[in-house]
């Protein structure tokens, strides 16, 4: 059966990579590449570049495949118009390894969303998609397979560079979103990691706002003042792309003796390899508490989820 793939900027960065590459494996039946919708020219192996916009009903396809992560409404709101077209020309839609935040799970319903009364399987990442599912009234049973992408086999080949001992594992979003100071809240959870050193764990793309290479380097400047930084070559952007590839995260989250992070990808990862997590709620991104709450029976011995204390205004708010 041939395929077609929907996903928003499919590979565009770790994250993304980490669930889509995911899925060949998981379509035993799948003999051609997959068509991924992409205005890059190319795509891993597995995968072929068709135009975004062109006509589903021209590629001979008999299985539409909405999958991965929508964090924009305007994605969202393209994928599920092309993928009503491809089942108005006959395809199977199937939905897998789904999430949807920040503008794309907006309370009020995207204007094509009932296609997915349409779906043959509907699986999400996350008991937060789970929910914004039935916010929207969508009829099909939405089964939760809670980030698939963990099962990911590790590759050493960037591990085998850590020297020996403890780590301390780090991916923290957004550098110029975090809360300026010390942070004194979270010091007592890390005191047991004093003078490890740390290795950032990036999985977001160098261009973008929630960057968590450069925000890892801000949260250890502000709490964990003097640690050692390890693999100095993730500081390039292109190198990152080019040489940490899924696998290779997934040996560096092996190699940690504790991490701690609001990316819910190295999350699940460190999960996976019953390293404690522990996952600080800083700023406005919630993917965090949506994995460790949808991971709540997984989790390895002394993982948390850590709030920062209410500020005086919500003191007071909660006072009114």
């Amino acid at each position: 059966m041939r395929t077609l793939l929907l996903a928003e900027r499919p590979f565009r960065d770790l994250r993304s990579r980490a669930v889509l590459l995911d899925l060949p494996r998981r379509l035993p039946a799948e003999t051609a590449p997959i068509l991924v919708a992409t205005p890059a020219p190319q795509a891993p192996p597995g995968f072929q570049p068709v135009a975004p916009d062109t006509d589903p009903a021209t590629l001979g396809i008999g299985r539409v495949l909405l999958a991965g992560i929508f964090g924009e409404r305007a994605a969202w709101d393209t994928a599920l118009a092309q993928a009503a077209r491809a089942v108005a020309a006959g395809a199977r839609l199937e939905v897998m390894a789904l999430t949807v935040e920040r503008g794309a799970a907006r309370r009020e319903p995207p204007a094509g969303i009932a296609v997915l009364d349409a779906a043959a399987a509907l699986e999400v990442r996350d008991h937060r998609t789970a929910a914004m599912l039935l916010v929207w009234h969508i009829a099909t049973p939405a089964g939760i397979a809670a980030y698939p992408e963990r099962g990911t086999a590790p590759d050493d080949a960037l591990a085998a560079q850590l020297p020996a001992g403890p780590l301390l594992g780090l991916s923290i979003l957004g550098g110029s979103t975090l809360p300026p100071g010390p942070m004194p809240w979270l010091q007592p959870l890390l005191a047991g990691a004093a003078g490890w050193p740390v290795l950032p764990l990036p999985a977001e793309g160098a261009d973008t706002p929630l960057d968590d290479f450069t925000g890892s380097l801000a949260f250890a400047e502000a709490v964990l003042p003097g640690a050692t930084l390890l693999l100095p070559d993730l500081a390039n952007p292109v190198w990152r792309r080019r040489q940490l590839t899924p696998a290779r995260l997934m040996g560096l989250v092996g190699r940690c003796a504790l991490v701690v992070t609001n990316q819910d990808l190295v999350a699940a990862m460190a999960v996976a390899a019953g390293r404690p997590v522990i996952g600080p709620v800083l700023g406005f991104d919630r993917r965090i508490a949506a994995c460790l709450s949808t991971l709540a029976n997984d989790l390895p011995p002394g993982s948390m989820l850590a709030y920062p204390p209410p500020s005086p205004r919500d003191r007071a708010s909660a006072r009114a």
